[in-house]
């Protein structure tokens, strides 16, 4: 399962179980991140507060002895690279190239060594991608495949893919019926997998101007890290039915890996513009805004490594070895003396505020709309499950919010001196808006769809009074990344293909 596509092609037809086909940038999703600015400088290792793991910067990629050019073996389970393929060899990789044909690679050769630049290039972001999640991370490396490939490296095959709207690919290797366990853990795994990754021949596609602030070297580089970090996770179960999980985690790790890059920050809006869509849905079917939702919940992991560090991330997927779903979280979570509706609430807070380590970089969300005095606040299609709606509130003095449908759960937010005020709503609460320089209303739904394909919206109304005495705010947050959001209207697909 592994993929990372461009534009809105995700090649995941069911999890039972492709290849993970991930997303580029070649499609016209900068249409609809108006609010995106080119990031600043990613802050040094130094700078993230212990205990935590430093994420990489990624800005120095070591030097490789490699290994004489090979011949890579025909295998009817692999890509069909054509007119007499070859291979470079490093400690943990076999990388599968050709010269001649569709797929062939550029040819420079500087250091004439026989093996082309850009293929020394991608075995350099393999190796390095390698260090950083399994020795310096310590993720538990993905099994061998034998003799695969030509023997038990793990391989990687340079196709010319981009052109067909695929940045690269994680593949399993289908002549398994059942999963095994990987030797490389000391645990038992029963789901674990072999796969292969394909990258990209040469990016030559790749247009800069879609990330003005990622070259296309270093799009390969993240690219590189995100199907290791798919190649890993079949290495634990690779019949997770999350589909979302996959992708969001590996966007995730691209960025830990290579922080100076921050591509995933291109991708952000399919979540912040879309914080109401259900947690389970793939997103670009039925509204604009979500489109690439699975990738752009990298900030839902985000959130999670921020808060409990990066390890909690890898203890989820081992928790997957041996339950699914939701059940993953709710493990983890109760390990940390907290719940997934809790925690989702704290989300939701961190996502108006901007509260992350490097927030004051990211977009805004979208506003629904506004709550007034005396009017009837509907939202155009409700909220989806595990996701939340925004609303400012206007209005003075002591009021009074009230939330129709009692299964959703409400909270609101007051803004002032780069703080945020927590005020549990219930079915109501009331706090005085003069407090505040501004105040919003988060409605979340905290169902779980079974699901993707049993995905729906809670419909809800809101309405604000006047009231005579105010309650105390049940939390005190620092908010020193807060910038206002604005209402926007959802988009038409109709403008988008």
């Amino acid at each position: 399962m592994g993929a990372k596509k461009t534009g809105f092609f995700l090649a995941w037809a069911t999890l039972v179980l492709t290849s993970l086909a991930c997303r580029t940038l070649l499609g016209g999703a900068r249409a609809i991140s108006p609010n995106i600015q080119p990031p600043k400088p990613s802050p040094t290792s130094t700078e993230t507060p212990a205990p935590f793991t430093a994420r990489l910067s990624g800005a120095d990629l070591p030097d490789l002895d490699f290994g004489p050019v090979g011949d890579s073996p025909h295998d009817p389970y692999r890509p069909q690279l054509r007119d007499d393929p070859q291979t470079l060899d490093t400690k943990n990789f076999r990388i599968h190239y050709t010269l001649s044909g569709r797929d062939r690679v550029p040819p420079d050769d500087k250091n004439e060594n026989n093996h082309p630049d850009y293929v020394e290039e991608v075995a350099r972001a393999m190796e390095f991608s390698w260090y950083a999640e399994v020795e310096y991370f310590g993720w538990t490396a993905p099994p061998p495949d034998g003799d695969l490939g030509g023997d038990s490296r793990y391989d990687v095959y340079l196709e010319d893919i981009l052109d067909d709207d695929i940045a690269g690919y994680t593949d399993w290797d289908y002549e398994e019926d059942e999963g095994i366990d990987n030797p490389n853990s000391e645990r038992i795994e029963s789901f674990a997998s072999t796969s292969f990754i394909a990258l990209d021949n040469d990016y030559a596609e790749y247009s800069e101007s879609s990330i003005p602030w990622v070259e296309t070297l270093e799009y390969m580089q993240v690219t590189a890290a995100h199907e290791l970090h798919h190649a890993i996770q079949f290495g634990y179960d690779a019949f997770e039915p999350h589909g979302w999980l996959w992708e969001a985690s590996a966007t995730w790790m691209q960025d830990e890996v290579f922080d100076s890059i921050n591509e995933g920050i291109d991708i952000l809006p399919s979540a912040l513009k879309a914080t109401d869509s259900c947690q389970l849905d793939e997103g670009g079917d039925e509204r604009v805004e979500d489109a690439d939702h699975w990738y752009g919940l990298w900030i839902f992991i985000r959130y999670l490594s921020e808060t409990y560090g990066h390890e909690s991330v890898r203890e989820l997927w081992e928790l997957a070895i041996d339950s699914d779903r939701y059940a993953n979280w709710d493990r983890l979570l109760e390990q940390r003396e907290t719940n997934l509706e809790d925690f989702f609430e704290d989300y939701s807070v961190a996502l108006l505020t901007r509260g992350f380590h490097e927030g004051g970089d990211y977009p805004l969300i979208r506003l629904e709309g506004e709550v007034e005095l005396d009017r009837v606040f509907e939202p155009v299609d409700g909220v989806g499950q595990i996701g939340a709606d925004y609303l400012e509130i206007q209005g003075d003095g002591l009021l009074t919010v009230e939330l129709s449908n009692q299964s959703l759960r409400g909270l609101v937010v007051g803004i002032r001196d780069a703080q945020a005020f927590l005020f549990s709503v219930g079915d109501r609460t009331s706090f005085d808006a003069d407090l505040f320089e501004r105040s919003y209303l988060i409605v979340m739904n905290l169902e779980r769809a079974s699901g993707e394909a049993n995905c729906h919206f809670a419909d809800y109304t809101v309405t604000l009074n006047e009231a005579s005495v105010a309650v105390k705010p049940s939390q005190v947050l620092s908010a020193p990344n807060f910038q206002a959001p604005r209402i926007e209207g959802l988009l038409d697909p109709e403008d988008f293909e």
